[in-house]
Order: C-alpha cells, then structure tokens, then sequence
C-alpha cells in the first residue's frame, strides 16, 4: 500500500558518517545531495518526504504523471557509483488521516452533493477504465458511460484535473438535463450521489481536497464581486490660464474578489468545509455569465468550524473571501 504525501518517511541509508544519495522517478534524478550523520544517530536517516512531496506538486497536465508515484532512494560512497536502498510509493494525500487508502475509498468527498442543472461535474479517480454514471430523471434511470480523460488543456482546471490521481471523469449536466421529457434529478458517480437544485446559483467553486481528488461546492447562499484598485501616478507642468490636467494616471492596477456565502449547511456539510477553505488550487465557475474556470485564491486565513448546537441550535453558514489569481491593468 502506498504511503500518505504527509506522513514522514525516513530512509536508512547505513551506519555511515556521510553519504551521497539520489531519488529517481523511473530513470530521473529528481534529486541528489549528501548527507551527514547526526551525533545521536547509529544510522544515517534521511527524511524523503518533503523532496518527493516537491516532485509530485508538478501539475504538467498531460497524464505523464500517475498516482501513487514510486521514488527509488540510491545512496554512494563516492557520488558515481549507486546501489539501491528502497523504493517508496506515495499518494498525494494531505488529510492526516492515518489508514485512509484512496485507491479503495476514493477521491470525491463533497461538502454538500448538490449540483445545478447547467454545470459539469468533475470526478477525480485512482483507478483507470471507464465509469457508468446512473442518471435519474425522476423514478427513470438511465446509464451513462463516462471515459477516463488523462490530458489536460490549456485551462489551469484541466491541468489540475489530469494530474489527479489516474485522470477525471466528466458529466455535463446541461448535456443530460432532459430523458424521456423529463428532467435530471440526481446523478450517481463511483458511488456519490449529487443532487440537482431546483433553482440556479451564480457561482460554484472547484477544489483540490485533501484526499488529492477534486470537488466542487454550490454556492446558495448570497455572494458579492469586489473590485479595488490602486493608481500609479505623477505630476506634469500644466498653464493654470488653461484647463489642463497636473495630475496623470501612468497605472491603475484593480484587483478583483468575490465574497462568498454558503447557503444553510447540516453539521456533516459543515464538518467538511476545510476542504475548501484550506485547500491550495481553488477554481471559480460564474453558470450565468462568463461560464469560464477563473483561478482565485482563498483570502480568509482563519474560520471557526461551526455546527448546529454551537450557532444557538440554528443551520450553520459560512462567509468567506476569494480573491482573483490574476489583477488586471489599465493605462
């Protein structure tokens, strides 16, 4: 079973005061170095985790890269001549949850489930194949193929998406909204049902879990888009017997948020929240508008987990900022 990215791994290298040392994905050297011995040590113990966790960061979009990745640990006395110590597969696993293996639970773990009937849905997998979706359109149920896909685009998503795991799976709601004269209700992927709102929210957010899989949260609840700018300018010799301008604009550069509302949240919703508000690839949907993947980042750095007995025996909701990855220019 493969490892979790998060957990230390310590390779011995032998009761050696120092040694040359290498990891490798198949035949690449991804790193190489030496180490000494600490003073309290018998063996020399090198910690791998963190160099490989760098590694498998890389988001190259093109299915080169497959879950769980297997580093070899190689180790010299003199830097030219190398013999094996171990080989070590990781998962890209953050969640800190010891015995948690994503190849037989899965990657999809999202907060509500609920989906609107003109978005996709991503699903994340370890395993590779096809997947047959079971789409309801009321008491009548249809089958659905779903293809694997393992290359991105030139979309950051698409990237993101095809180096999760084996690659990612797509059901387009709005391609499979009506059967048989009437409409899509739920849909059910590898095991999680999603649930078809009966109204249209603005916005929904696309997020790396901790599990390495991607979701996607539905917000209900009322957001607003922001804008602030900062001007860059100077001062100009101007005739004052004439109207002309002293002060010129040379920049404005405008930064773009948006602040985010939930919706009403059970306790089981709530518990799962984190995984949006900590995780480090965030993507916003606009379904009314632009209809495009905008990179943004999560600008609220701390939230109180809330549930219903802590918020006076009410629903919970959380409020929470995003801001845009990219500021735009204007001269």
């Amino acid at each position: 079973m493969a490892e979790p990215i998060w957990k230390d791994h310590y390779s011995n290298l032998g009761a050696y005061a120092s040694r040359y040392f290498r990891i490798r994905v198949n035949s690449t050297t991804i790193y190489q170095g030496r180490a000494f011995r600490a003073a309290s040590s018998g063996n020399l113990n090198i910690r791998i985790n963190d160099i490989c966790a760098d590694y498998m960061a890389k988001k190259p979009g093109d299915g080169t890269m497959a879950f769980p990745v297997s580093f070899t640990v190689q180790q010299s006395s003199n830097g030219s001549s190398w013999t094996n110590v171990e080989t070590v597969s990781f998962n890209d696993d953050w969640s800190y949850v010891s015995g948690f293996d994503p190849s037989s639970s899965g990657m999809a773990f999202p907060i509500t489930g609920r989906v609107a009937l003109n978005q996709p849905i991503y699903v994340t997998r370890y395993a590779s194949g096809s997947v047959t979706a079971t789409a309801r359109y009321g008491s009548t149920t249809r089958s659905i193929t779903l293809t694997l896909n393992t290359t991105g685009g030139n979309q950051d998503i698409l990237k993101s998406l095809a180096h999760a795991g084996a690659g990612y799976l797509v059901f387009d709601c709005g391609a499979n909204a009506t059967y048989s004269g009437k409409t899509l209700t739920s849909v059910t992927i590898g095991g999680v049902t999603y649930e078809v709102t009966k109204f249209c929210p603005q916005y929904a957010l696309f997020y790396k879990n901790p599990f390495g899989g991607y979701d996607h949260l539905l917000l209900e609840g009322n957001c607003k888009r922001n804008r602030a700018g900062s001007r860059d300018t100077f001062i100009a010799d101007y005739n004052n017997n004439y109207d002309q301008r002293e002060e010129w604009t040379f920049q404005n550069e405008i930064g773009e948020s948006y602040t985010m509302n939930t919706g009403l949240l059970t306790d089981d919703e709530s518990s799962r929240m984190p995984y949006l508000l900590d995780s480090p690839d965030v993507y916003l949907l606009d379904l009314t508008t632009t209809r495009k993947f905008v990179p943004v980042t999560i600008a609220t750095d701390s939230y109180t987990i809330q549930d219903f007995k802590s918020n006076g025996c009410t629903m919970v909701n959380y409020t929470f900022e995003v801001r845009v990855s990219q500021n735009q220019y204007r001269r």
